[in-house]
C-alpha cells in the first residue's frame, strides 16, 4: 500500500503546502518591512505562533520513503506545527501498521494539526501531546524506530538525550533545519558518536539523517 498517494492524503498535502508557502511569504513581507532589529525579533516570535513551519514536499517525501522503506512502527515527532510532516509520518505508519506520537507547544497549532490529520483519515495512527516536549515525551514507554526533530532548535540536544536510550536497534533520526546555530551542539554530539551512529546531511546541509546501531 502507498497511502501517501491516495486521496484524501495527496490532495490535502498539496493544499497545505500551498497554504504554507503563502504563509511564509506573508510572514516575511511583514518582517522585512521592519527595520528596527529588536522590533523585528519581537514580531518574528509573535508570527511564529501562527506560522506553518512545515517541511517541504521533497523533505516530506523523504520522511515517508525512509519510514516505509525501513518498515518502522514506532515513530516520535518533536514539533508537529500544523501537522504537515505528521501526515507524511502517519501515512507511513498506516502502511507499516505502526503509530506516531507527536508533540507541539502551541495549543492552536496542535488543534489545527488534529483537524488536518482527521481530514487525511489518519487519526487512528497518531497521538498528539500538547506542551513542553521535555515533559510530554518523558513518558514515551515504547522503543523508538524513527525520531523526527523539527521543534525548537535549542531543544534538539535535550530531546535527543531524553530519548536516546529508547531508540531501537536500526532506528533512524531525522533532524530538520540543522543549519541553525541553535542545533550545533546536537549535530556535534551525534556526528561524534561514530560507534553508534552513521550520519549524512542532505538538502544543502539543512537536514541530518542518522542510522543507529546498538
Amino acid at each position: 500500500m502507498n497511502t501517501l498517494h491516495t486521496a484524501p492524503v495527496k490532495e490535502l498535502l498539496e493544499a497545505l503546502h500551498i497554504d504554507a508557502e503563502a504563509n511564509y511569504k506573508a510572514r516575511y513581507e511583514v518582517l522585512n518591512s521592519i527595520s528596527d532589529k529588536e522590533e523585528r525579533e519581537k514580531k518574528h516570535d509573535e508570527l511564529r505562533k501562527t506560522a506553518y513551519m512545515s517541511v517541504s514536499p521533497e523533505e516530506g517525501s523523504l520522511l515517508y520513503f525512509l519510514a516505509t522503506f525501513s518498515k518502522v512502527k514506532n515513530i516520535v515527532e518533536f514539533g508537529c506545527s500544523f501537522g504537515v510532516s505528521t501526515i507524511y509520518l502517519a501515512a507511513a505508519a498506516k502502511d507499516n501498521q505502526g503509530f506516531v506520537i507527536t508533540t507541539e507547544l502551541e495549543a492552536n497549532k496542535i488543534e489545527q494539526a488534529q483537524k488536518n490529520i482527521e481530514k487525511a483519515g489518519l487519526s487512528e495512527y497518531v497521538t498528539f501531546l500538547q506542551g513542553d516536549a521535555m515533559q510530554t515525551l518523558a513518558d514515551v514507554d515504547t522503543g523508538i524506530d524513527f525520531l523526527f526533530l523539527d521543534g525548537a532548535k535549542e531543544l534538539y540536544l535535550p530531546v535527543f538525550n531524553l530519548l536516546k536510550s529508547k531508540l531501537n536497534d536500526n532506528a533512524i533520526v531525522f533532524a530538520d533545519n540543522i543549519d541553525k546555530a541553535e542545533t550545533n551542539d546536537f549535530v556535534e554530539l551525534i556526528s561524534g558518536l561514530n560507534a553508534e551512529f552513521v550520519t549524512t546531511k542532505t538538502f544543502n546541509d539543512q537536514v541530518l539523517i542518522a542510522h543507529y546501531k546498538k
